[in-house]
């Protein structure tokens, strides 16, 4: 079964799935971290979007012990969804800084999806855009449905600012009292955790360093990934909102394996919810605070928190579930 743009909105036209976007849309380097393929505007509130999930990527498919559907690759292609949209459909200008505020998931259909290969996704996008407006937005506020398969997965919701680049550029070096260090002048320093004690096959992909137990739950420093280049495909003054909700969730795996004995390979991120209230510079030590917080239906709640220099940059929580058996790979 496909789901057809006709069957969100009748006499659109349809999302196509046989190229990708522009890369320059997304912000993106290299054609292989593109996935977006379309977006299709249904009013000045609402645009549908296309994407193609990659049967096999170095870091987005790189997961021991089942076959889920990543998480953070639906998230990327939600993320992409935005860039695109904005630029195509709320007037903002090539020039422009995107500052991520805070997003959230729910993803209650991961486990009934049948995602085919490759699988096409589309993205039900509405924004909190006036109606009839006409100047370029400074922000907005989006809610995307996924859909994969013809089943509805879940969705994400995200805030985000837009700042021209001068004035950006002022921002930061104001805050800090000095320019933002770049990426390409840091040198990664590998994890210290085994990859697959946070899901994960490759060394590459994992980020956390020296954890150790902090009351009920765990505290790790989170390597800065330049040698990543899914995580860094372009310079960063940052670490970006994707490596710290990468770096929440492999927090979680491996407080769930640790202190309650939930092996990572048999468990999955089924959602979460974060605020970042500050950049997460390059040149000072990121924390990971993350400690097992309530039962949810049918899965566990982690309660995370970001610091740098003592400071709380980020925070919010992380919701894990056990993988059905239906999607574990033979050992």
């Amino acid at each position: 079964m496909t789901v057809t743009t006709s069957a969100f909105t009748p006499g659109l036209r349809e999302l196509e799935f046989v190229r990708s976007v522009d890369r320059r849309l997304l912000h993106r380097r290299a054609l292989s971290e593109v996935f977006l393929t379309d977006t299709a505007a249904v009013d000045g509130q609402r645009f549908l979007a296309g994407a193609q999930l990659p049967s096999s990527h170095a870091y987005f498919t790189d997961h021991v012990g089942h076959t889920v559907v990543d998480p953070m690759l639906l998230l990327e292609c939600a993320r992409q969804a935005e860039t695109c949209g904005a630029h195509r459909h709320l007037g903002v200008d090539d020039d422009t800084k995107f500052v991520l505020q805070s997003w959230s998931m729910r993803l209650p259909g991961l486990f009934h999806a049948h995602s085919g290969d490759p699988a096409e996704l589309t993205m039900d996008v509405t924004t909190d855009r006036p109606a009839g407006a006409s100047a370029p937005a400074r922000s907005a506020a989006y809610d995307m449905r996924f859909f994969l398969g013809g089943e509805e997965v879940g969705e994400v919701r995200m805030a985000v600012g837009y700042v021209s680049s001068a004035a950006y550029s002022v921002i930061r070096s104001k805050r800090r009292g000095s320019p933002p260090v770049s990426s390409d002048d840091v040198a990664a320093v590998p994890a210290t955790v085994d990859a697959p004690d946070v899901g994960r096959g490759s060394a590459v992909n994992a980020l956390l360093t020296e954890p150790v137990r902090d009351g009920d739950g765990i505290v790790a420093g989170v390597r800065i990934p330049t040698d990543n280049p899914s995580m860094f495909d372009h310079a960063q003054d940052h670490l970006p909102g994707m490596v710290l909700t990468e770096a929440a969730r492999q927090a979680a795996l491996l407080c769930g394996a640790r202190v309650l004995g939930q092996p990572a390979e048999a468990t999955t991120m089924t959602g979460f919810d974060l605020a970042f209230t500050r950049f997460a510079e390059l040149d000072a030590l990121t924390t990971v605070s993350v400690s097992p917080g309530h039962e949810s239906d049918g899965g566990r709640v982690f309660r995370v928190v970001f610091r740098q220099n003592g400071e709380e940059i980020a925070f919010g929580a992380v919701e894990t579930a056990a993988v059905p058996a239906s999607h574990r790979r033979a050992r």
